[in-house]
């Protein structure tokens, strides 16, 4: 009559603040995605909110957290609009250095 090891780990609880926290960490990732899109053009602040919105869609993807009524993947939307918002910074940035500078990226001259 063995008698079976207590487990040493205590198990995860989920509580409804714990469950409510992974879902607005998903939303939170998708909503800073949109606002980094939509503010592309303000350079630190929309590049800014853009990296913070990709490094918790990632963060949500990769611990499997969804949101949304039915449990959708928000966090995959959020890593869409980031790195849309993070491209079209970068973008409008080189722009700005070529057509009010002169600078090309190469460091090369126009002539």
């Amino acid at each position: 009559m063995d008698n079976d090891p207590v487990p040493t780990t205590v198990p995860t609880r989920l509580t409804p603040k714990t469950w409510t926290t992974r879902r607005g960490i998903a939303t939170a990732s998708f909503a800073l995605g949109f606002w980094g899109t939509l503010v592309f053009w303000w350079y630190p602040f929309g590049l800014a909110v853009s990296v913070i919105a990709s490094i918790l869609a990632v963060l949500s993807i990769v611990m499997g957290w969804r949101a949304g009524k039915d449990g959708e993947h928000l966090a995959w939307l959020g890593l869409f609009f980031a790195g849309a918002g993070i491209s079209l910074a970068i973008a409008a940035y080189r722009f700005a250095q070529v057509a009010m500078e002169g600078i090309f990226p190469t460091g090369a001259s126009p002539i």
